[in-house]
């Protein structure tokens, strides 16, 4: 039995078969078609504007780099590759037809954020039902997607991350559409794109496993609870299109379990899961950190949570009205959003390897729930729907402003500067001397190097290709630092990522003692650049040489190998682990002049507040740089205390003597000469 008008979907509806002569629902119609379309090129325009705008980042410079390589090569290089192939394959594909560019390049992201755009628009009105209330869902859910930040920030990078929320989306409407058929080739035909679908998702991410098990997940609940033949026919297709996604990824299953074991791109350690779900949050709402700064984020945020309380409970309260058809709506719609977000920080518990990024694909959910929950208290039941339309407007602001905000900083901020590759590439062609070479510190950062300045050939430090926190360069590198300058004139260090892999300033250090910093060269956006000129034959010391050897033995944890004279203001030390070291200790230094006044004080990582203990490596050799307050004008003797703690236990490590017996807690050092 039809319901009612005026029971929840008082407008005429799409689906209605009603006569075209009435003007009603014809208008209703063109309305909603034109502001469909309206929406569309709004989504459009924003993730095409200024796309050639900033330079590529790294990621995006390997996606260049890697389209830019054979089938062959591409789909061996992505095994070895944190993401699978589709993404580089598509990408491979219509560079080969338009360019390399930057605007060619992400230009693939813009349509597949475009078309997600369009797919949630039919994707909500056919899980909140084509009347009235649905189509209203639906071109909220659209709109909104339109001026998310996440979305349009995304669309407008060379990554795959809006080509996995589209097939994810896209699974997602498949499915639907299969489970609302009865047998078939119809039905056969929405279980197979379900399954091309899905199989498309997983091979553009490894994370889309967690999408999919939840769509599996709900599929399989919602034909158990089912009776009758047809509940039972369902039950067997989607087993059947759980074997086909299984058999069809079968062949790249053996990359993806060696990628979960050997993965060293991010450092060990507990995640911190209060943190993590702060930045989900951010991120959906605001966009954070890509087109807003995390504290102005946090100032949105109990406005979202009141917000996504609200539309929650408009959800809640059309579920009652509309029954098990609205219960459904609810519960599958919160899996969705909530489930593959517990199960990435389950698997971030053990490496934690995170990005608010990865869960983009959930986020549809999200933006359902906010639309659903706005049509539904627009259309809620009662005399006087004033409160409920209300309160949907005062979603629709929020979002609104939010956006406006975020997409302002995005387009015009720039603090959200993308890395200026580019700039600085064209800046150092322009400067370098003939007799000079690029020095690159992190090596894998050679992509986006060579996408703007192929014609200089950079000496990368470590000569790796995928980041491994692991790879942490020491005194070992100076071989290769020595090699690739000798007979140079001059070196320009480029850093990248440089806390992870030169933590304590190894090369700067390096290049201190091989030649005098040049000090007038400009910034830029996220990434480092120094200068000096080099003498002739200079060397680079391979291994420890304190200018004063002055050995010390904190507990058989720390030795102390001896320290160099202050320079502006600066003491360095040289340490050494002499066994692994599970605690994140910290040294204590203490300026006194020669009759034991302290003069001042200074506590911090002993070798930068980068690298701490934990990451050290047994017998390796690195150094601290300290500053020495107290010191501005001094004269007569200085000396310096050390000392080592853990932060929990503040009275120290003991020294130990020859004879393994303690032997205080501090050594002095000096006098210091400045």
């Amino acid at each position: 039995m039809r319901p009612q008008p005026g029971a929840d979907d008082p407008a005429p509806r799409w689906d209605d078969a009603q006569p075209r002569a009435q003007p009603g629902a014809t208008h209703f119609q063109v309305l909603m078609r034109a502001l469909l379309i309206a929406v569309l090129l709004l989504a459009f325009a924003l993730r095409t504007l200024r796309l050639d705008a900033q330079s590529l980042w790294y990621d995006e410079a390997v996606s260049a780099q890697v389209a830019a390589k054979g089938l062959a090569e591409l789909t061996r290089w992505t095994a070895d590759d944190i993401q699978p192939p589709l993404y580089y394959i598509f990408l491979a594909g219509w560079t080969r037809m338009a360019g390399h560019g930057e605007w060619a390049l992400r230009f693939p992201s813009g349509f597949f954020g475009t078309a997600t755009v369009a797919l949630l628009w039919s994707l909500v009105r056919k899980l909140c039902g084509r009347g009235s209330r649905g189509n209203l869902a639906g071109l909220l859910a659209a709109g909104i997607a339109a001026i998310a930040p996440l979305h349009v920030y995304y669309a407008q990078e060379a990554r795959m991350y809006t080509q996995l929320t589209f097939f994810g989306a896209l699974a997602a409407y498949a499915l639907l559409r299969a489970a609302a058929e009865t047998e078939g080739r119809r039905a056969l035909g929405w279980w197979a794109a379900t399954a091309v679908a899905s199989l498309a998702a997983l091979y553009t991410h490894y994370f889309a496993l967690f999408l999919l098990a939840t769509f599996a997940l709900c599929a399989l609940v919602a034909t158990a609870v089912a009776r009758g033949r047809v509940a039972a026919w369902r039950m067997g297709s989607a087993v059947a299109t759980l074997v086909v996604v299984g058999l069809g990824y079968l062949p790249w299953l053996p990359s993806m379990l060696n990628r979960y074991q050997v993965d060293a791109s991010y450092w060990q350690g507990e995640l911190k899961l209060g943190e993590a779900l702060r930045h989900i949050a951010i991120n959906f709402t605001a966009g954070a950190p890509e087109t807003m700064l995390e504290t102005d984020a946090m100032r949105w945020l109990p406005w979202f949570a009141i917000a996504f309380a609200v539309a929650l409970a408009g959800l809640l309260a059309g579920a009652q009205q509309r029954g098990k058809t609205g219960w459904q709506e609810v519960w599958v719609l919160l899996l969705v959003l909530l489930l593959p977000l517990f199960m990435v920080l389950a698997l971030a518990a053990r490496n934690p390897k995170f990005n608010p990024r990865y869960l983009m694909m959930a986020s549809p959910a999200y933006l359902a729930i906010l639309a659903g929950g706005m049509a539904a208290w627009w259309f809620a039941p009662g005399r006087s729907r004033l409160p409920g339309r209300m309160l949907a407007v005062a979603i629709a602001a929020l979002v609104l402003a939010a956006s406006a905000v975020g997409l302002r900083n995005w387009f015009t901020d720039p603090a959200f500067t993308k890395a200026q590759w580019r700039e600085l590439a064209a800046y150092v062609r322009e400067e370098m001397g003939g007799e000079e070479r690029v020095v690159l510190v992190s090596g894998h950062a050679v992509p986006a190097w060579e996408y703007y300045a192929a014609d200089i050939t950079p000496l990368p430090l470590p000569p790796i290709d995928i980041l491994d926190v692991n790879a942490v360069l020491g005194f070992e590198a100076a071989p290769a630092l020595e090699q690739g300058l000798a007979g140079k004139d001059g070196a320009w260090l480029v850093t990248w990522q440089d806390r992870v892999i030169d933590p304590v300033g190894f090369v700067p250090y390096f290049l201190d003692r091989a030649g005098a910093e040049t000090k007038n060269v400009p910034p830029f956006w996220q990434l480092g650049l120094q200068h000096w000129t080099l003498q002739a034959g200079a060397r680079y010391p391979s291994s420890a040489d304190p200018q004063h050897a002055d050995a010390a033995n904190f507990d058989h944890k720390l030795g102390l190998l001896g320290w160099d004279d202050p320079i502006d203001g600066e003491l360095t030390v040289y340490w050494q682990a002499l066994n692994s070291l599970p605690e994140d200790y910290q040294v204590s230094l203490v300026l006194e002049d020669a009759s034991g006044a302290e003069l001042g004080r200074w506590d911090g990582r002993p070798a930068g507040y980068d690298y701490p203990t934990t990451r050290w490596s047994v017998d390796r050799a690195v150094f601290g740089r300290y500053p020495l307050p107290g010191s501005a004008g001094a004269s007569g003797e200085r000396y310096v205390t050390l000392a080592i703690y853990a932060p929990d236990a503040p009275e120290g490590l003991n020294i130990r003597d020859v004879a393994d017996n303690p032997a205080g807690k501090r050594v002095r050092l000096g006098p210091l000469r400045f």
